[in-house]
């Protein structure tokens, strides 16, 4: 069985990864402060900041295909702490395409959509970037960083939502546990983005392994929509009050211009690598609802 390595395996994607691949790999999850304890699944004590215990846990892991999805992923903790930043986004993302790229492993390695500046989306992968935060611009660079020192590796740009471990992780479980509680939440009306359910995008990033794609790839949804429409929508398939969602502008939070504001991302590059059409958000929406409704929450740790 192909042997898997999973950085950032405490994280929304790297956990559910972790869960979801465990039958078609053999799973090593990179797990350093915080413990992670799934079936089948194997542990591996490691440090990305420490060139020698990122050995020590290769050895034990001996990977095949490692998928990097750990990073400093705040906005907030990235412009507090940049060098922190660059340490966790680009020079431990170097630090594994190194590795990679000697010991002849397949890289996938998770970006997002915030490299571009918002102004001109739907954007396709040769669209000029324009990176606003410092979380963006260490993104931008574990980009640079992961092709130049592997160029075989696939870079996957994207933007996904969906349960998580604390059920506080994701944007979707923002809107779902505010209209839960019957709260008045705010959606952006200027804010469109192309999500996706996070267990779609590991299907899709498990078959663009198996076809060794190489490179830049967006990966989104079929279609885009304000993040307003996306906790309307979250009303909608939960069954709760869609008037809970009061709309507001990005220029009443974000006055610092650190986020972008259209970020959809043009996936038909990968949908044509695949020979198929990517889900819609309310694709996403209803396997969400599903996986609720079916106890999934329980295997990721929630009560």
């Amino acid at each position: 069985m192909t042997r898997l390595l999973i950085t950032g395996a405490t994280g929304l994607l790297g956990h559910v990864a972790s869960l979801d691949w465990r039958h078609g790999f053999k799973v090593h999850a990179l797990v350093h402060r915080r413990p992670l304890a799934i079936p089948e699944v194997i542990a591996v004590e490691g440090d990305l900041m420490d060139p020698a215990s990122l050995e020590q846990a290769w050895a034990q892991a001996r990977p095949d295909v490692v998928v990097h999805a750990a990073a400093l992923a705040s906005i907030e903790a990235c412009e507090a702490e940049p060098v922190l930043a660059q340490q966790i986004n680009v020079e431990a993302t170097k630090r594994v395409a190194t590795l990679c790229a000697e010991r002849d492993a397949i890289l996938l390695h998770i970006s997002t959509d915030a490299v571009f500046d918002g102004r001109n989306g739907p954007y396709v992968e040769k669209d000029p970037t324009g990176p606003r935060s410092v979380y963006a611009r260490t993104k931008l660079d574990a980009e640079r960083v992961c092709l130049a020192t592997h160029p075989g590796a696939l870079v996957v740009r994207t933007n996904f939502f969906g349960w998580s471990s604390s059920g506080r992780r994701s944007i979707a479980e923002f809107f779902y546990n505010s209209l839960v509680a019957d709260q008045q939440v705010a959606g952006f009306t200027d804010v469109e983005f192309t999500p996706l359910y996070h267990r779609d995008l590991l299907a899709i990033l498990q078959e663009a392994i198996q076809r060794r794609l190489q490179g830049i790839y967006h990966v989104g949804s079929a279609d885009r929509m304000t993040k307003y429409s996306f906790g309307r929508a979250v009303a909608k398939t939960f069954g709760l009050d869609e008037n809970l969602v009061r709309p507001q502008t990005l220029d009443k939070l974000d006055q610092s211009g650190l986020r972008s504001p259209r970020l959809s991302l043009d996936s038909t590059k990968l949908a044509d690598a695949l020979g198929s059409v990517l889900p819609t958000v309310d694709v996403g929406l209803r396997r969400m609802r599903a996986d609720l409704d079916s106890g999934y929450t329980a295997a990721l740790g929630r009560n």
